[in-house]
């Protein structure tokens, strides 16, 4: 039984626990990020990366997982507040641009303090891509290049020998793959996610066009980008490609795939682990990957690339804690765990390794395709808003609402405004 005593000592007790900072109470890390970062970190052939952390530090981590928007949404929400509850916040190059900035931590300071071990193995590229005015506000954990997958039985079932080399063999190859199989099963010859602007800019850039110059000019009405709009139009009104393409999001393109019912896409090279997925896909094993083929000029078509990294909100209560996971996250070994767990490395040094070599049949069509990828905008305030335009317009080209050019053209009439404001 309870005395009136023992439950004022209970409340005091609570009061003192709750009143003393973070380090005196259990030690816990939230994270927000997308269910991917969780994966890599936790889950595969490279085992849990944060274990050893956790019982070296006394610590559990709490992870809060959403997708791409929502993660950068709520990370943006949280850091903004006078406190906050987030301690690591995984950002996404493009949709956190230069005015979100100083919501976050300058990293060059943690980093002379406990610096990560071979930090300048990382490239300059992917840490420039959250660097603003000089200031470094995020740590690099995974990049998602594009590859080309291809279902290898449905390709033999159609008499097509491998994955095309060409820009023109990609297109003839995906007509060819557009059939009904003698189950009646449709299947459609490429299938994209329209989730954001990924996708389309490997078909922008194959053909010689661009959305947004890294000097910032709009050339998305120019003849090139405009083709490239016209061919994804044609491949819908010929059933090559759905006719609701414009509702693809990344889960409609993982079951296409693992179902047989599309033959190609264009999508991060780690996705391979889930097309193959013995215990989803119809084809486990089936689905290769490699890079994309060669675009209208004869060169490597530049692949969709974007950063992921690690910020600690200014705002977080956990500040040294923090810094203490993302160093561990980035160190060379955990790396390559985070690889063998599917994520793409950003130290080149992991494509080496053995272990990653062994398990990875992807390693070098990936490394090699890092080499000229590209980012789908330049970063300035105003990205996403401009990315919104052009998928907007885009769908009422594919819809057949207007033609590719009129689309394009009033796509840079509303961008360029947003570049200057």
């Amino acid at each position: 039984m309870l005395t009136r005593r023992a439950t004022l000592a209970g409340l005091a007790g609570t009061a003192i626990a709750t009143s003393l900072p973070a380090s005196a109470q259990e030690k816990k890390l939230t994270i927000v990020a997308h269910a991917v970062h969780k994966a890599a970190a936790t889950t595969g052939k490279g085992g849990d990366i944060t274990a050893a952390w956790q019982e070296k530090n006394g610590a559990t981590i709490e992870w809060l997982t959403f997708g791409v928007d929502a993660t950068n949404e709520r990370a943006l929400r949280e850091a903004s507040l006078t406190q906050g509850s987030i301690d690591v916040a995984f950002v996404l190059n493009g949709l956190v641009g230069p005015q979100y900035a100083h919501l976050f931590e300058e990293l060059q300071p943690w980093q002379a303090k406990d610096a990560i071990p071979s930090f300048d193995e990382i490239p300059d590229a992917m840490l420039a891509t959250h660097r603003y005015d000089g200031k470094l506000t995020a740590i690099p954990f995974r990049h998602a290049t594009h590859g080309l997958h291809y279902n290898a039985e449905l390709f033999t079932e159609r008499g097509v020998a491998g994955p095309p080399k060409t820009l023109a063999e990609m297109i003839a190859t995906a007509e060819t793959m557009s059939y009904d199989r003698p189950d009646g099963t449709r299947v459609y010859g490429f299938v994209v996610s329209m989730e954001d602007l990924s996708c389309t800019m490997d078909w922008m850039r194959a053909f010689g066009g661009d959305f947004i110059t890294p000097d910032l000019k709009v050339i998305v009405d120019e003849a090139p980008a405009v083709k490239a709009v016209a061919t994804l139009r044609e491949l819908v009104q010929k059933n090559v490609m759905p006719r609701n393409i414009m509702n693809f999001k990344n889960e409609d393109v993982i079951n296409h795939m693992q179902q047989g019912r599309a033959a190609m896409t264009n999508s991060p090279f780690g996705r391979y682990f889930t097309f193959n997925d013995a215990k989803a896909s119809k084809f486990p094993g089936k689905v290769l990957v490699t890079s994309l083929p060669d675009g209208a000029d004869g060169k490597p078509i530049p692949a969709k690339t974007s950063v992921w990294a690690m910020a600690i909100p200014r705002n977080g209560r956990n500040k040294d804690l923090a810094w203490s996971l993302i160093r561990h996250l980035s160190t060379p070994e955990s790396t390559v765990l985070a690889t063998l767990n599917g994520n793409g490395p950003v130290r080149p040094s992991a494509y080496n390794d053995s272990r990653v070599k062994e398990l990875l049949p992807y390693a070098a069509a990936e490394k090699t395709a890092l080499a000229s990828a590209r980012l789908i905008t330049p970063s300035f305030p105003n990205a996403p808003r401009a990315m919104n335009v052009l998928m907007e317009e885009l769908g009422l080209a594919l819809l057949g609402r207007k033609d590719p050019q009129t689309a394009m053209n009033d796509t840079k009439a509303r961008v360029v405004p947003l570049l200057s404001s």
